[in-house]
């Protein structure tokens, strides 16, 4: 007993006094490594018993936290009316959005990391019961060994030392602690788990908040920088001219160069908002699938062989993360790569305004005065802006396709690995009970209560014109069938007569092999018919 044992202190006397003495013999050796064994032995007991105090504070505590995640969940239901979030939402600046957007993918990033906690020691209390009755068990073979040695029961084993005797006993005292401990974890796994799992939901359900609210913003930014991107293409195309100037021949050239590049802007952006939702989406595909291959590591190492493996596996094949809707990014990368170079170039030819517009006037001497002159300037100034801007959102689009590709690689590897784990697992894993005496003692009421579990309810005013289509489908093949099962013996004696005439100089014919043929498919008929007619008329 834990009475029985001497107090650190003491041992660190002992231990003190030892380390203090020059010469040591063998014995002293032996009796000095006891005393540090023992000494390692106490404080494990010491940490032992202050986990199980925070173990048995923790299952106090969660009713209560039960109590603050349910009246969280329900508060999340008063969520705010869109309209309204969406007029909020408008008033503010791009900056302002922005920043927002910035702090719901923080929150949501953290509600992420909640959600994967919650479900890694959620998967851990599942598997709780069979790793404490393994270790109780280990714990209780070891402790019934300790016994043993104290007693003197061992033959042929020496005599224990005080010290060794000291140490053996403060080994029982923490195997007895580490016993209660799984006890406690045991009776508080029902009340811990649903604490969790109530945590889960409301996690699960402020994740949906968020991207929802995430969503909401996403299209107020969208809004807001499609609304100034139009601004800027419709300075583009009229610029403050007459309407003699933007008559002129070559300030109309220019200018519909302008409306062109615009365009290109406003899908740029457009293409830029697609790219982040598909970002956002493929992230939290990708955190999913990371998460569910940690769990099934940890599940498949603590049960494995069990059936509640078979369960768990089967549910994890249904909501494995689905690749179906992943584009290869390959050629968007590399046509943007090849348009932001081509609208580089064209920035470059801007760098010097004059110059271009010089080269402009270029055979339109007649055509250019000092008015059209500065028309021309400022249409390439506000190309220049034009350009700028349509090389910023070109290269966002780049950053967020590199991103989205390498989030895609990375969910199809793991989609991949998590797949043939569960593949090769569930082959290997035990579906049902074995079929010995106790199942076969349990399958008549089993397969009563089956029968009992199952409501069929047949609409007869409906089922009519569907059973006749089917006999319809059906009723050819069965009468097919019957014909070729009433001419049977007929087939067989013309068959007969036809394996007769092998080898027959007046008989034989090159035909009565095919002849035969098929008169062994038409005699195999009559059960393929009744098969293929049977499942017409189920079905």
């Amino acid at each position: 007993t834990n009475g029985d044992l001497p107090s650190k202190a003491d041992v660190q006397n002992q231990l003190d006094t030892r380390n203090k003495q020059k010469d040591l013999s063998a014995q002293d050796k032996l009796v000095q490594q006891d005393l540090i064994d023992t000494l390692a032995t106490l404080e494990k007991i010491e940490r032992v018993k202050e986990e199980t105090v925070q173990l048995r504070q923790k299952v106090a505590q969660a009713p209560e936290k039960m109590r603050q995640a349910t009246a969280a969940l329900n508060a999340l239901s008063d969520v705010d009316n869109d309209d309204e979030m969406r007029k909020t939402l408008s008033a503010l600046s791009l900056r302002q959005l922005e920043l927002r957007v910035a702090q719901v993918l923080d929150d949501l990033q953290n509600s992420q990391n909640d959600l994967a906690a919650y479900n890694s020691q959620l998967v851990s209390l599942q598997t709780q019961p069979e790793r404490v009755q393994n270790a109780m068990y280990t714990a209780s073979q070891q402790i019934q060994q300790l016994r043993n040695r104290l007693d003197g029961n061992n033959v042929g084993e020496a005599a224990l030392r005080p010290s060794q005797q000291v140490l053996l006993q403060a080994k029982q005292a923490l195997l007895n602690a580490q016993i209660d401990q799984q006890r406690k974890s045991l009776e508080g796994n029902t009340v811990l788990q649903d604490t969790l799992q109530k945590q889960r939901d409301y996690v699960t359900a402020n994740s949906n908040r968020l991207e929802h609210q995430l969503q909401l913003l996403q299209e107020a930014v969208n809004s807001k920088r499609l609304t100034l991107t139009e601004k800027t293409a419709q300075e583009a195309i009229s610029p403050d001219e007459t309407a003699r100037i933007q008559a002129n021949p070559l300030v109309k050239q220019e200018l519909d160069i302008n409306h062109q590049l615009s365009q290109r802007l406003i899908v740029a952006t457009e293409n830029g908002n697609m790219l982040m939702q598909q970002n956002i989406k493929v992230k939290n595909w990708l955190d999913r699938a990371l998460q569910s291959e940690r769990n099934i590591k940890e599940q498949i190492a603590v049960l494995k062989g069990s059936l509640l493996l078979s369960r768990i596996l089967y549910q994890q094949q249904q909501t494995l993360p689905s690749a179906d809707e992943l584009e290869d990014m390959t050629n968007r990368i590399a046509d943007l790569r090849l348009e932001q170079f081509e609208i580089n170039q064209q920035r470059d030819a801007l760098f010097q305004s004059d110059a271009f517009v010089d080269k402009l006037e270029e055979g339109h001497t007649s055509e250019v005065n000092v008015v059209v002159l500065d028309a021309l300037l400022q249409v390439v100034e506000m190309r220049r802006e034009l350009l700028d801007q349509l090389n910023k959102q070109l290269g966002n689009q780049l950053m967020m396709a590199i991103n989205l590709q390498v989030n895609q690689q990375q969910l199809m590897s793991v989609s991949k690995n998590l797949k043939a784990i569960l593949t090769q697992q569930i082959f290997w894993v035990n579906r049902n009970r074995p079929m010995d005496w106790d199942w076969l003692k349990a399958f008549p009421q089993t397969l009563k209560e089956q029968f009992s579990a199952m409501k069929i309810t047949v609409n007869w005013q409906k089922a009519w014109p569907a059973v006749f289509i089917a006999l319809l489908a059906g009723l050819p093949l069965l009468l097919i069938a019957g014909l070729i099962r009433w001419r049977l013996k007929w087939l067989k004696a013309y068959q007969q007569k036809l394996a007769a005439a092998v080898g027959s100089l007046r008989n034989d014919s090159q035909l009565n092999t095919p002849k035969a043929i098929l008169i062994a498919l038409i005699r195999a008929l009559p059960v393929c018919l009744l098969s293929l007619a049977r499942g017409l008329i189920l079905l």
